[in-house]
């Protein structure tokens, strides 16, 4: 009788056949699905929009408008790019706030936990999404800009020193300051676990009490508070050593980056306490 040969696959399987070869929950699987999350937000892509229009608008609008000022000295590109970033950064918070908090009130996140229960990777998984939207947006805004403001370029100063480090700073700055304004958001999305609550306390930080403080006569603490101090970075040198002196402080722009980066660490760390510690 001969001996019946048993297919090697099938003897030594660890595991059925069409089943992965290491099943369960895996970081790779969980950033994959929250990155499309993210994407799927019909908010990422209103507020992706949002951010390159009304930063190309800006530029465009004052480059455009140089013409008429013929005694004044011509806009300069850089200026110009990194010009609207006040308003900008509102579109990457609100896109944060909800890739971190919308499916908290429909209920959602009690599947996404069931299906990840140690739950910090989740937070991480959204936290490399968010970083990378909000960093692809920078470079969005910033190519958009240019081409935005080329039309006027006979009344624009429109040399731009790449070798400068002033220069490589500002630029690097728009996309690190959107990163981290995004990633603020986040974090106080899983903090607050409802959108609106996570706006206007986004909004309150990186907008409004920079703009409360001085008037209560202590305009020292505006360079504690994260946006004032992060934009720093994307001022000239003499624009940013004027607002530190203006309101009493010695930040340089990479410190004032630094301070907002303190800030965005301390929310993640509170962020996963809670994760970790509270129910859904």
């Amino acid at each position: 009788m001969s001996e019946r040969v048993v297919p090697d696959r099938v003897a030594r399987a660890g595991v059925p056949v069409g089943l992965p070869a290491r099943p369960g929950v895996s970081f790779p699987r969980v950033l994959r699905a929250e990155v499309g999350k993210a994407v799927a937000l019909p908010s990422t892509r209103w507020g992706v929009l949002a951010a390159v229009v009304v930063n190309a608008a800006v530029a465009a609008f004052v480059a455009y408008n140089a013409r008429y000022e013929p005694g004044s000295a011509p806009p300069g590109l850089l200026g110009l790019l990194t010009l609207g970033l006040v308003a900008t950064q509102l579109p990457v918070l609100v896109l944060g706030v909800l890739v971190s908090a919308a499916e908290y009130p429909s209920g959602a996140a009690r599947s996404t936990f069931l299906a990840v229960p140690r739950r910090l990777p989740v937070l991480a998984a959204q936290v490399l999404a968010v970083a990378g939207v909000a960093a692809v947006t920078a470079v969005v805004v910033l190519a958009v800009t240019f081409l935005a403001v080329l039309p006027f370029r006979a009344d624009v100063a429109m040399t731009l020193d790449t070798t400068d480090p002033a220069t490589a700073r500002m630029l690097g700055g728009v996309v690190l300051y959107l990163a981290a304004v995004g990633l603020l958001g986040a974090a106080l999305g899983t903090l607050a676990r409802a959108p609106a609550a996570g706006l206007v306390a986004g909004v309150g930080l990186v907008f409004l009490l920079e703009r409360l403080v001085p008037l209560v006569g202590t305009p020292w603490l505006v360079a504690a508070l994260p946006g004032w101090a992060g934009r720093l970075v994307v001022a000239p040198d003499a624009v940013a050593a004027a607002q530190a002196a203006e309101a009493g402080v010695g930040l340089t722009p990479w410190v004032g980056l630094g301070v907002m980066a303190a800030w965005v660490l301390a929310l993640l760390l509170a962020a996963a306490v809670r994760l970790r510690r509270s129910g859904v």
